[in-house]
């Protein structure tokens, strides 16, 4: 891929050549001793080998600090935002580097800064790019900003390390971790068991279509005629909404999930709990709804409005600036 097909690329690169810091490495260290060594026995023996074996040695080991520092001067970078996790879990960043010039890099170790996880090693052919992944812990809800990313190399020789550090703007958001073992739904009385068996032929719900199955949904739900027309190639399960006869306020088509109702609980533990219940709801098929202080999320069920639900609670109770982070 040519620099030139992306647009939203900057017309100057982000990592200039002053951005990047240059050391000894060990093995430079120990190569300078050598050469040391080798000027110290061409003098006193007066060798003019020897001199111009210690200067050619010195000239390799300043092109080799060269070329070590413009192996990272020029890069453009990129983040893309992970997809959001449960607290508890680890969220996943996608870091780009893009090469705009016409040399390959080489041997590019992407870390998190002051992490002592293995750091990953990137090549990036000329005109092209390469995506690196980090993986950070997000203990707690809310957004998680990506770390700041320290990128090195030592090529071509090795005799000189070059890094730069670099803070990725992107974020993650991260949902409140689901309560374990969490009880039932707090469905109104008389209706657990038509939850637990929506093909009962009660007038309380009816069949809305079929859907690919998720993992959790329960094999009585499981469609075997759609199944079985697709050679068992793909499996789906079957939908239930509110039958037309059914009252507004039943059960099965407005369940709203209190915040307020929890109050017996931690302020974490009713976040918590109610994360399980909205993934239990959206895998048993029953519309859910949301209150949490002032905001409403009306009943609904599919993945935009769990995330919806999920993201809510993720953010409630926190600064507008962290919310906005």
């Amino acid at each position: 891929m040519r620099w030139r097909t992306i647009q939203w690329l900057p017309p100057r690169p982000w990592l200039g050549a002053q951005r990047v810091h240059i050391r000894p490495s060990g093995a430079g260290l120990a190569f300078a001793a050598l050469l040391l060594a080798l000027w110290i026995a061409a003098v006193n023996y007066r060798l003019g080998l020897g001199y111009a074996l210690t200067y050619f040695a010195a000239a390799c080991a300043i092109a080799d600090m060269l070329f070590a520092s413009r192996n990272l001067a020029g890069l453009a970078l990129a983040a893309t935002p992970g997809k959001p996790v449960f607290a508890g879990s680890h969220a996943t960043f996608t870091l780009r580097l893009i090469n705009r010039s016409a040399r390959p890099r080489h041997a590019i170790h992407v870390a998190i800064s002051g992490s002592a996880a293995a750091p990953s090693l990137a090549d990036i052919a000329a005109h092209g790019e390469t995506a690196a992944n980090i993986v950070v812990a997000a203990p707690q809800r809310g957004w998680l900003i990506t770390p700041a990313v320290r990128l090195s190399g030592s090529f071509p020789l090795g005799l000189f390390l070059a890094w730069c550090h670099w803070q990725p703007e992107t974020r993650v958001l991260v949902y409140p971790q689901p309560e374990h073992n969490a009880p039932p739904l707090p469905l109104p009385a008389g209706t657990a068991q038509q939850a637990r068996q929506p093909d009962l032929p009660d007038g309380a719900l009816e069949l809305a279509g079929v859907r690919a199955y998720q993992p959790g949904d329960p094999l009585h739900r499981l469609a075997w005629r759609q199944i079985a027309r697709h050679d068992g190639e793909h499996v789906f399960s079957k939908q239930f909404q509110p039958a037309a006869d059914t009252p507004k306020d039943a059960a099965h088509g407005s369940i709203v999930l209190e915040h307020a109702a929890l109050h017996a609980l931690a302020p974490e533990a009713r976040l918590s709990r109610l994360a399980a219940w909205v993934l239990q709801a959206e895998h048993s098929g029953l519309p859910y709804g949301l209150r949490l202080g002032a905001l409403t999320v009306a009943p609904a069920l599919g993945a935009t409005h769990r995330d919806a639900c999920l993201r809510a609670l993720a953010l409630h109770g926190l600064s507008q600036t962290e919310a906005m982070a």
